[in-house]
């Protein structure tokens, strides 16, 4: 009888708990956020789902596949790959352009070489190693704008990129 009773009591305190509403979680703890991104086909709907204008380079050398993206009235980005994007081993160069006022790199990396310079009217926070850049930063009329290079880029193909970005504000 103390067997049944103990089997009886194991069981409901397994139920109480399987029902006591907290949220499920993975193995490992972890809550997953929603990807706010949404894959777009064109640089134009894209633009139209953040709900403003955007210009961007026509290509990198070395970068044939784009991807564009956007996040609901607040910012867009083209992401362009030297391989397959699914691809473990591919290099990006990410260009972003959002609302406000932020840094919208999404780049934490501490680099050695900081330096802010005046490009096309913009003053652009360039960060890097090596002499190449990384990461660049600025902003222009209400909008942040980034660029990220997961290899680098030499100034003068920034710059040509940053050329490109700022003929379109609104």
């Amino acid at each position: 009888m103390k067997k049944l009773f103990l089997i009886l009591f194991s069981l409901l305190l397994l139920a109480l708990t399987a029902c006591s509403g907290q949220p499920a979680q993975s193995e490992s703890g972890n809550m997953q956020i929603p990807n706010p991104w949404v894959d777009c086909s064109t640089l134009d709907e894209a633009a139209k789902l953040a709900g403003f204008d955007i210009a961007v380079p026509g290509r990198f050398e070395g970068y044939p596949d784009k991807v564009y993206q956007a996040i609901e009235k607040t910012m867009v980005q083209v992401l362009y790959y030297d391989t397959d994007p699914a691809a473990e081993q591919s290099s990006r160069i990410m260009v972003r352009k959002g609302t406000g006022s932020e840094d919208i790199s999404g780049d934490y990396n501490d680099y050695p070489e900081k330096e802010t310079v005046g490009m096309y009217g913009c003053d652009v926070l360039l960060r890097g190693k090596d002499g190449l850049v990384y990461s660049a930063v600025w902003n222009r009329d209400g909008y942040s704008f980034a660029i990220n290079a997961d290899k680098g880029l030499t100034r003068e193909v920034l710059a040509a990129a940053i050329e490109e970005m700022v003929t379109v504000v609104g």
